[in-house]
């Protein structure tokens, strides 16, 4: 009866465990439009031409990846904000060898993360220039 029972309880454990993992198991196809909004908080420089040494916040704002190419684990494209469609960014992209962590740079800055699900990713980001520096957070799905 033990027996059983902790059969039982290690199945219940690896099922979910191992339904997860099957998700993802391939190189997810990057190439569309990714889609989702950033928690983001901002500081830029006090300059001639924007006179600010305040930290700004910016929840949800959203933006766009446009995935354009795709060659096994690497991807390239451009990031597009709402507010701002003609400041578009070139971005390069990496998937890593398990198939979930991502590695994305656009012209300045870098983002970090996970896929989620073939259609969802988390990502981070982090900005440091001359100019002033940039955090945030965000969900993407592909539309």
């Amino acid at each position: 009866m033990r027996n059983t029972i902790a059969i039982v309880l290690l199945l219940a454990l690896c099922i979910p465990t191992m339904a997860q993992t099957t998700k993802l198991t391939g190189v997810p196809d990057m190439v569309g439009n990714w889609t989702g909004l950033w928690d983001a908080v901002t500081w830029q420089k006090n300059t001639a031409w924007m006179p600010n040494e305040n930290v700004s916040y910016w929840p949800k704002s959203e933006e766009t990846f446009i995935i354009t190419e795709q060659k096994g684990n690497m991807f390239s494209g451009k990031i597009v904000p709402k507010e701002s469609p003609r400041s578009t960014e070139i971005v390069l992209g990496i998937i890593g060898p398990d198939n979930t962590t991502i590695d994305i740079v656009d012209e300045d800055g870098v983002y970090w993360g996970k896929m989620v699900s073939p259609t969802k990713m988390e990502l981070f980001y982090q900005e440091v220039d001359i100019e002033g520096m940039a955090v945030a957070s965000g969900a993407f799905e592909k539309m």
